[in-house]
């Protein structure tokens, strides 16, 4: 009986092993299309890297500083124009992942993060601009594309992560503790990795009450990041971050 019991129960721990390696680019990737507004057409900065086109805008506001936005794993960046337009005193520019919005292309963690290379690259050539003008912001996913980005072009100005983790693996650990993660996963973005040895300013904003990444990753993040940093944690959730009045002031402070 015991052993009949013991088999149906690795029966199930190994089907739950080949599911989550079959769907885990279900799970972390998601995108999302949004009708991008008319008014913003104007803002477009469609591109091409790595064999691939990919949607972007961006919004020029004159200014003498650029923050380059690495969006969540459900993000959208059309949907975003609007608002980072209204609220961020710099200009913006945002480029959908592959498969994301009228982005061509599957989405994996390497090849966000070439494509955010060479975008960041083709952008400053296009514009004649140097690193050092650049700001990287990362939301949730996209703050360990932002991390691996400043880590490849360690010249950029600063970094600001919202609600980031250390890595993916520590994050399913924390939701599948029974699961050999560490072996599973074709997509790790290990942060933590990369911020022990970058010296780049970052502004890093937590979610006090975050329902989907637990904040104590993001401090042992903040904790780690070699350079020069600011952890502001901010009495929200995960997704409405960015409601807070104190949100753009932070980002806008930092960015000078």
């Amino acid at each position: 009986m015991l052993l009949r019991i013991a088999l149906l129960l690795f029966t199930a721990w190994a089907g739950a092993i080949v599911w989550m390696w079959v769907r885990q680019d279900a799970y972390l990737f998601l995108p999302n299309h949004w009708e991008p507004l008319p008014e913003f057409e104007k803002y477009r900065w469609d591109r091409e890297v790595n064999g691939v086109k990919l949607q972007g805008w961006f919004l020029d506001k004159g200014a003498d500083t650029t923050v380059v936005f690495h969006g969540g794993n459900a993000q959208d960046m059309a949907g975003h124009c609007e608002r980072i337009f209204a609220e961020l005193d710099s200009n913006a520019l945002l480029v959908n992942y592959r498969g994301y919005g009228q982005s061509e292309g599957t989405p994996g963690e390497k090849e966000i993060v070439a494509d955010s290379i060479a975008l960041l690259d083709l952008f400053c050539k296009e514009k004649q601009i140097p690193l050092s003008s650049i700001y990287l912001l990362g939301r949730s996913l996209g703050s360990g594309v932002s991390t691996q980005v400043a880590a490849a072009r360690p010249e950029v100005a600063g970094v600001i992560l919202v609600t980031p983790y250390e890595s993916i693996a520590a994050i399913a650990r924390f939701q599948y503790p029974w699961l050999p993660i560490e072996r599973m996963l074709r997509h790790t973005f290990r942060s933590i990795d990369y911020a022990l040895e970058l010296k780049v300013p970052a502004l890093i904003l937590l979610a006090e009450f975050d329902e989907v990444l637990p904040i104590e990753s993001g401090r042992k993040l903040g904790e780690a990041w070699g350079g020069p940093k600011e952890i502001i944690t901010l009495p929200t959730g995960h997704n409405d971050i960015n409601d807070h009045p104190d949100y753009f002031k932070a980002i806008n402070r930092f960015v000078r």
